[in-house]
């Protein structure tokens, strides 16, 4: 048995990009590690209340992510600890803890 490791920016990527390769090493009985850098926090809103969901977007998105590993038979997801970035020219993605900002080889800053 071999492992597969996966690392992903945020949560939904792994249904947007890799989703086929994670359920067809699971099926040929690889171990899937899914590694993710942020918990989606900036991500956009459409199927829900902006307002009382943005709040707590990162939440969601995590169990959503939950969700998709068990369908995807991921084995093992762990988060990096980055704060999601936004997109370019907003203020989140100059935040010195999003994925954007950190600098090759350091750790995520606690806090």
């Amino acid at each position: 048995m071999a492992t597969l490791v996966l690392v992903h920016a945020h949560p939904d990527d792994e249904s947007i990009a890799t989703g086929g390769v994670m359920i067809r090493a699971h099926e040929d009985g690889h171990r899937v590690v899914l590694v993710t850098a942020t918990r989606g926090e900036e991500g956009e809103i459409h199927n829900m209340d902006e307002a009382a969901v943005r709040p707590r977007l990162g939440e969601v998105r995590t169990e959503e992510l939950r969700r998709s590993c068990e369908i995807l038979g991921v084995d093992r997801q762990e988060f990096l600890g980055y704060r999601d970035s936004g997109m370019a020219g907003t203020p989140s993605n100059d935040d010195p803890r999003s994925f954007h900002m950190a600098p090759a080889g350091r750790r995520p800053p606690s806090g």
